[in-house]
């Protein structure tokens, strides 16, 4: 049984409940490890643009990219396997999805692989797409299903009248009609708004390029030799430092709005977690908390192995990138050519 704790107002008093802990959800260390992840990602990324080369950026910024999407999906299965044993809270509902706002969640590879066969690339893309369509799907029934049943959701539905919600800084309650209903429109403008955008995708594929199939098949030809072709252009405008100062200005600018948008996520759910009456026990270090923080050791390895070549003269001035720059484009490398 839940303990109540009466707080006085003007005209009444009333008894909000304490929700029970659940520190393997929200607890410090987890919060820590996905903050700490979703604000650096965007700094780093713009740091390793400017010390190190294109393939190296373009696989540092994968492998972030990746870590984040994979940890997302985790907690977003996890939350749906709770939601069903009903052993979640709506209070604890409502951090999982501010904490997936923050992740975002896919499965994203840590590389891109080649395939030998066009076939191999439509159905790469094909399986993949199919996979991604089922975890949005996932996400989105989620979301609608924890703000439909909010008033009796969860494994503490009496504490659902006195869970708080905060929007700018200003406290709403979670099972308030008005609000509840506002998410749900949103969601449903986005939904019909990806739908059109499906179908005319779909009556662009069929009428100007011969079909689905036509399409995905010109695009897999094509995707190598972009591929190539992207990468080799990279490597040039990296090396060209005007270039490289207004890709700076425009990183900055974009990381810039990206990590605003994350800091009022992490203080609106900072915010959540202050104004709602939690047990004691969801302060406790647990060993799911200490695991996630030891997880951000993945991005240091990755850091470290991208710095510890820059010890290295040569590498300090570029040379081997424009080697592999020179035999790419079929020419003799000459260190000293103009």
């Amino acid at each position: 049984m839940s303990t109540s704790i009466p707080v006085e107002t003007q005209n009444q008093t009333t008894v909000p409940c304490v929700i029970e802990a659940n520190p393997d959800v929200t607890g410090t260390g987890i919060r820590i490890s996905i903050y700490t992840l979703s604000l650096a990602t965007g700094v780093l990324t713009t740091v390793m643009s400017q010390i190190t080369s294109a393939k190296n950026y373009a696989e540092f910024s994968r492998t972030l990219n990746s870590a984040m999407q994979l940890q997302g999906l985790a907690l977003l299965c996890t939350a749906i396997y709770m939601t069903f044993r009903q052993q979640l809270t709506l209070f604890h509902a409502i951090c999982v999805l501010h904490l997936l706002s923050l992740l975002g969640f896919g499965l994203v590879a840590q590389k891109k692989y080649e395939s030998t066969t066009l076939s191999g690339v439509a159905w790469r893309r094909g399986v993949l797409g199919a996979a991604r369509f089922l975890v949005a799907g996932a996400f989105v029934a989620l979301t609608a299903y924890i703000w439909l049943t909010a008033p009796h959701f969860g494994s503490q539905a009496e504490c659902n009248a006195t869970t708080v919600y905060v929007v700018f800084g200003v406290s709403i309650r979670a099972t308030g009609d008005v609000f509840r209903y506002v998410i749900l429109g949103l969601m449903v403008l986005m939904a019909v708004g990806w739908a059109i955008s499906v179908v005319v995708s779909y009556l662009f594929a069929r009428c100007c390029c011969g079909g689905v199939r036509e399409t995905v098949k010109w695009s897999a030809e094509a995707e190598e030799g972009l591929a190539a072709v992207g990468e080799m252009y990279s490597r040039v405008m990296f090396a060209n430092p005007a270039h490289k100062r207004t890709t700076l200005y425009h990183q900055v600018v974009a990381v810039s709005i990206h990590t605003g948008i994350n800091v009022y996520m992490i203080v609106t759910l900072e915010q959540i977690v202050r104004r709602n009456h939690l047990s004691e026990e969801e302060s406790e270090w647990t060993f799911g908390q200490l695991l996630a923080l030891f997880m951000l050791l993945g991005v240091v390895v990755e850091v470290v192995n991208i710095l510890l070549p820059k010890l290295d003269p040569e590498e300090r001035h570029g040379i081997g990138g424009d080697m592999e720059l020179a035999v790419r484009i079929n020419r003799p490398y000459r260190p000293n050519e103009p």
